[in-house]
């Protein structure tokens, strides 16, 4: 695991079938459930929005199956905070997805489609986040997509990701056996892990992408939060 490997996801297929992508989106709710992402992801958002006169705007990157921007809507709903969750994705089908769970869950999210790697990050947002989208790139347009967000954002950065480990490599094949029946998830999830960068390396990408006041630490299970400032450090 000391190599990063890089390797294509069956969910970034434009072809998959849509039967298949909506149970792997389903399949990594679970896994989301269970490793606890909206809860990592809520807390830098809970302090920024206690502190906050106007009501926070969101926007959620490569939102996939939305499940965590409407979980977090849910938590500011109990914590009587006003945040507004945005998700945007380059798969219809996801955001397709997104609208069904937000509908059946009774809250209110924007999404949009959006290329986050070829399309500008439309301006106005407090925060801009991204969650196990990362993993997903080449070392370059990692460093890119950084430097993008940390641009767009008015207020605050935050990208939640896997972390390559022979530890985390163990528990993606565990958990995608466990919690889902998904040919596609059971692919992916380890793979993805194969794919992640080290905390080494995000550090060295944040500084790169000249982000400011960047804060990286460790989240269950074998992830990493990171938070840094809007603009890019002088």
């Amino acid at each position: 695991m000391r190599e990063r490997q890089l390797g294509p996801e069956l969910m970034d297929r434009s072809d998959l079938d849509p039967v298949r992508h909506r149970q792997a989106l389903d399949g990594l709710a679970r896994l989301n459930r269970w490793s606890r992402s909206a809860a990592a992801l809520w807390a830098p958002l809970a302090r920024l929005a206690h502190t906050s006169a106007v009501p926070l705007r969101v926007l959620d990157l490569a939102c996939g199956g939305g499940d965590n921007i409407i979980r977090l809507a849910g938590y500011a709903r109990r914590a009587g905070v006003s945040i507004r969750f945005t998700g945007c994705d380059i798969s219809d089908h996801a955001l397709r997805h997104t609208a069904q769970l937000a509908l059946a869950a009774g809250i209110p999210v924007d999404t949009f489609q959006h290329d986050a790697l070829t399309a500008p990050i439309p301006p106005g947002y407090d925060v801009v986040m991204s969650s196990l989208f990362l993993h997903h790139l080449e070392r370059a347009d990692a460093v890119g997509l950084l430097g993008r967000m940390g641009s767009a954002a008015g207020r605050l950065v935050v990208v939640h990701d896997l972390v390559r480990s022979r530890a985390g490599l163990t528990l993606a094949h565990l958990a995608c056996r466990a919690l889902t029946r998904s040919e596609v998830v059971r692919h992916d999830g380890p793979q993805s892990v194969r794919s992640a960068f080290t905390i080494g390396e995000v550090r060295a990408m944040a500084d790169q992408a000249g982000l400011a006041a960047v804060r990286i630490r460790r989240t269950w299970p074998q992830r990493f939060l990171l938070t840094a400032a809007p603009g890019t450090a002088a």
